[in-house]
């Protein structure tokens, strides 16, 4: 499971369990599309807000779909809050990440959504794989189909978001249709971005901005470390005058490279392709988290 870290804590071995464990997760999602909804809305982001209290909606929907089918099942109603702590960590730490210390803008909100989505379903097709009968494999099968469906209906809402904050009218989607031309994109778009985050750290470095410059630069060496191939291309970068100006620039570079993965995965039909731009998308929405926390402190 790239997106996740750990196997499902204790195994998923009945319906009941995976009644619970659905239940205790959709419930998560309501909470917290309805922390991202409302913050959207603070800030006016209509739009962004129309795209969560939607999601909102449905996820609620399933709260109920999900009680009816234990009914159906002839299973007592899941008890949630007792499957909480069998729920992957890392959904409940990336939500923590960026709505408790980040001002989020509607395009890092989506992305956010979009990764966590991306988990549920790597959650559940990992139960698929490991299930031990024909009903829990199936049921899990359908979550996992419902959580994809979610990601994919977040992603196009990403790229509008992505679009209104850059005031870019046309988007070409990026496409790598095998794994050599997704190999080939991910060594010229993670070496470009890296050698522009390397030059924006020395600017901040000469700029005073010691702790701005060190950040910059561990996410240089992590998209370095990314690159297929080990390889890495040097480039000619112009940067700002300005540590605020730099760091923008950063965040700019950054969220270009997450939507390239993020339109690769959308239109993949190859499932190497899928996994791996997840893979990578993953691990650059977590340079933007850094970066929009460390824009906040800086104000």
């Amino acid at each position: 499971m790239p997106l996740l870290r750990h196997e499902p804590q204790g195994g998923i071995r009945s319906l009941d369990e995976l009644l619970g464990i659905a239940l205790a997760l959709e419930q998560e999602a309501v909470r917290r599309y309805t922390q991202l909804a409302a913050l959207m809305e603070r800030r006016g982001e209509t739009d962004t807000v129309t795209t969560f209290r939607a999601l909102i909606a449905e996820e609620q929907d399933h709260v109920q779909a999900v009680d009816g089918w234990a009914h159906r099942l002839g299973r007592p109603a899941p008890d949630a809050p007792a499957f909480l702590w069998r729920l992957p960590p890392e959904l409940a730490a990336s939500w923590e990440e960026l709505t408790e210390r980040t001002r989020l803008t509607p395009y890092q909100a989506l992305s956010l959504a979009v990764v966590n989505e991306q988990r549920a379903f790597a959650f559940y097709s990992y139960i698929a794989a490991a299930a031990p009968d024909e009903p829990v494999r199936t049921h899990a099968e359908a979550l996992a189909r419902e959580e994809l469906r979610h990601a994919a209906l977040l992603r196009r809402e990403r790229r509008k978001a992505y679009r209104r904050e850059r005031g870019r009218a046309e988007h070409k989607p990026t496409r790598a249709d095998t794994p050599a031309e997704l190999e080939r994109l991910s060594v010229a778009l993670l070496s470009a971005t890296a050698a522009e985050h390397g030059a924006l750290a020395a600017r901040l470095l000469a700029l005073g901005d010691g702790d701005g410059a060190a950040l910059l630069t561990r996410i240089a060496h992590e998209e370095r470390a990314l690159i297929p191939s080990g390889s890495d291309a040097a480039a000619q970068v112009a940067v700002p005058d300005t540590a605020p100006s730099c760091l923008r620039a950063a965040v700019a570079a950054s969220e270009r490279l997450a939507e390239a993965f993020g339109d690769v995965a959308a239109q993949a039909t190859d499932e190497l392709v899928l996994t791996e731009s997840l893979r990578l998308q993953e691990a650059v929405v977590g340079h933007l988290a850094l970066l929009a926390e460390r824009i906040e402190a800086t104000g």
